[in-house]
């Protein structure tokens, strides 16, 4: 049979036809596939927002102003330098997003931080959420955060009591849990208690101070050491510390350990001044934090030969894996504001540093996700803070150690000298601390250099006292933790 036009039906003609379908159709079922594997891969990537939100607090006033400032400016100088940058990348969204950063001013005031804290998250939707300076105005943080299932992130602020296997939703990032704070003293004095047994704590009644008072106090009466004098204060003023001092002057001390914040650590060596005490070895927190600020808010002389907790700037570190070391981080600072940053502008600028490995770790904005890539992270960072360390299952903080020094004068002024532990120690401490002062011809006003004659003996049994001369002091920050 003939097909109309001639040739024969289902001929060559028919088979080029049928080849040329079935090409077509697995062209369209191939571009459909295409297409749907790409509209799978776009709609599996979350919509970017158009920023990232990051929400703290600050206080322009009231006792915690100073130091609140002080951890803000170095939170915001990482900020300012990554949206330079271009910003944060984060995988989930595939792009860089720049940072936002709200702010609330809670006047050093608990009550004003739990609503500020609250509208952080409920009126401005911050995606990162960072406490403001210390424990006591961390405190409200802690609760909102857990009842909002948003994670904390704290840069300062180190009460054990806020941390625990139940809560998810913190971690320390810049500050050693202050229960752990006084362990290095505590085995510095221990080590020395054939010269020092007779040792008075006296301690502001907040959480920070109490758990180092009370860590303190366990490690010596463990040994058999039991303070003389051991109390808790409320007191903010130097007439209220004149008072105590009286009570801790007639236990006749051989070490007076004063646990305290700045303004408390000023009003207390102002009260020393107008008494006239001398002490054998004093020890405040704030010398070592806030150096400039008690060297220039104190009695002259004050700092001279008193004991501090050693952190950067004066501790360095070298073998940093995120951000600049210790000394470039220095040096950045110095150049931008025209002076040295002290240890809450680094921890605020460290919590920063951090906060952006986290997020680039996670590769998202899920507050679950953020705290398992700080796990993640624990024991494989160090920073210009040093080694960052977590307790996993509480978030807290167990690296970046508090060693102890002294400030030992010279004819150029105070030398911060580490003096424990012995593998980081730059000198060795003059004990006991000698009590007639003169001032170097060189000298005028708060931060001149001063000299100190002895009067006393040192006794022998003092192992850690210095054979040298108050000059032969290392130079400042000489020293290095590597």
């Amino acid at each position: 049979m003939m097909a109309v036009g001639g040739g024969p039906v289902g001929g060559e003609g028919a088979k080029k036809g049928n080849g040329k379908t079935v090409a077509i159709v697995l062209a369209v079922v191939l571009i459909l596939i295409v297409a749907g594997v790409s509209l799978v891969v776009l709609t599996s990537r979350k919509a970017a927002p158009s920023e990232i939100r990051i929400g703290t607090l600050y206080a322009s006033s009231g006792s915690f102003a100073l130091s609140s400032g002080y951890q803000l400016s170095g939170l915001r100088l990482w900020i300012n330098q990554t949206n330079a940058a271009g910003g944060l990348y984060v995988s989930s969204y595939g792009k860089k997003l720049p940072l936002k950063l709200f702010t609330y001013d809670d006047q050093s005031s608990t009550s004003t931080a739990a609503t500020d804290y609250a509208n952080l998250i409920t009126v401005d939707h911050v995606n990162v959420f960072v406490s403001d300076f210390g424990s006591t105005l961390t405190a409200p943080a802690v609760s909102i955060a857990q009842e909002h299932h948003v994670l904390l992130f704290d840069p300062t602020a180190s009460s054990p009591g806020f941390f625990s296997a139940s809560d998810p939703y913190i971690v320390d990032l810049s500050i050693l849990v202050s229960s752990e704070w006084p362990l290095v003293l505590a085995h510095y004095l221990i080590t020395h208690r054939t010269a020092i047994s007779r040792i008075a704590i006296l301690y502001l009644d907040q959480a920070f101070t109490a758990a180092q008072a009370a860590t303190l106090d366990s490690a010596l009466t463990a040994v058999g050491i039991t303070p003389v004098y051991y109390q808790p204060t409320s007191a903010s003023s130097s007439a209220e510390y004149s008072t105590i001092l009286q009570s801790i002057n007639s236990t006749n001390p051989q070490a007076v350990i004063e646990l305290g914040y700045d303004l408390n650590d000023i009003a207390f060596f102002s009260a020393i001044s107008a008494g006239n005490y001398h002490f054998p070895f004093v020890f405040t927190i704030y010398p070592g934090l806030e150096y400039s600020v008690l060297l220039a808010d104190t009695p002259p002389g004050s700092l001279n030969y008193t004991y501090t907790y050693a952190s950067p700037p004066v501790v360095q570190y070298t073998n940093v894996t995120l951000g600049p070391t210790t000394s470039q981080f220095v040096t950045q600072w110095t150049s931008l504001y025209g002076h040295a940053p002290n240890f809450n502008n680094i921890a605020g600028y460290n919590a920063g540093l951090l906060i952006g490995k986290i997020i680039s770790t996670a590769g998202n904005l899920n507050q679950l996700d953020m705290r398992k890539a700080a796990n993640m992270l624990s024991g494989n960072v160090t920073t210009l803070e040093g080694p960052f360390v977590l307790n996993t299952s509480t978030g807290a903080q167990l690296g970046m150690p508090m060693d102890v020094l002294q400030f030992q004068p010279s004819s150029s002024g105070l030398v911060p000298v580490v003096i424990y532990p012995e593998n980081v120690a730059t000198g060795t401490a003059i004990y006991p601390a000698p009590s007639v002062m003169l001032a170097s011809p060189e000298s005028s006003g708060a931060g001149s250099a001063y000299f100190w004659q002895s009067d006393l003996s040192v006794p022998a049994a003092a192992s850690m006292v210095s054979p040298n001369s108050i000059f032969s002091a290392a130079a400042y920050m000489d020293g290095e933790r590597l």
